[in-house]
């Protein structure tokens, strides 16, 4: 029948593991309510729902941004519950953030700062670097990811939003990635940058990293995802496997009483 509900991967141990989690109410949005979330090696999970049900708590939960109440979050193996956001990097936390122009990237700053921020969030030592040698890295990089630039000493600000949001993608998706937060990755962006960071998640997935994308847009989630997992009012209101099911899936997002596996 309809999404058989096998797990790719089944055998796999999970890159995320979230176990019971809820979050305290915060004015960051709803609150988590007893949240069970598991997502494999080489496995895009899609995040489907009504905007403001829960998914910017959720990425914020991963993150180490929002407080929890109750729960578990375990990473590649290891329990991450209350540790800092640092240290979910570290073991291969990436994040392509919700507002790409404020949590993304500053703007004032320049691309090979930018580009640079990951390695600083890990705690790598900058100091014994040479700047030029991390420019030479940077360039290296936008290259390999088809960024159009002058060069890396301009602002971040001055790029249109497919290349502001490449040069995320140069930064987050890294060989180290084992598990990807997109945040609804296209907004905003024309149709040949949304084919660009598809393709990008795609290639991540094939090299065994977990992705976790959060779209507002069903079109994208059901093209993408291998499975989609519904939230409603700070739960999960259902987890599908494709062929997708609009009509099944759009009744989970809005309905309470549709508490379904499909």
């Amino acid at each position: 029948g309809e999404g058989a509900g096998h797990p790719k991967n089944a055998k796999s141990p999970s890159v995320l593991s979230l176990k019971a989690v809820s979050t305290r109410p915060d004015s960051e949005g709803i609150a988590l309510d007893g949240v069970d979330l598991d997502i494999r090696p080489g496995e895009i999970v899609g995040i489907a729902g009504v905007e403001g049900n829960g998914q910017k708590t959720l990425v914020r939960a991963i993150s180490a941004l929002a407080d929890l109440a109750g729960g578990s979050i375990v990473l590649a193996g290891h329990d991450v519950t209350g540790k800092p956001l640092a240290a979910r990097r570290a073991i291969g936390l990436r994040i392509i953030p919700f507002e790409r122009n404020v949590e993304g990237l500053s703007l004032t700053s320049s691309l090979w700062q930018n580009w640079s921020a990951r390695k600083l969030l890990q705690g790598s030592l900058l100091k014994v670097i040479r700047p030029s040698a991390v420019r030479e890295a940077c360039d290296r990089s936008l290259r390999e990811w088809s960024v159009h630039y002058h060069n890396s000493a301009q602002k971040a600000g001055s790029l249109s939003g497919g290349n502001a949001q490449k040069v995320i993608l140069a930064r987050e998706v890294d060989r180290d990635a084992r598990l990807i937060i997109a945040a609804q990755p296209t907004r905003g962006l024309d149709i040949g940058a949304t084919a660009f960071v598809w393709q990008a998640l795609r290639q991540a997935r094939d090299r065994g990293a977990a992705i976790l994308l959060i779209s507002s847009d069903l079109d994208e989630l059901f093209d993408i995802s291998d499975r989609v997992v519904v939230m409603l009012s700070g739960r999960v209101n259902g987890e599908f496997y494709a062929p997708f099911n609009i009509a099944s899936v759009g009744a989970a997002m809005t309905d309470a009483a549709a508490r379904v596996s499909a």
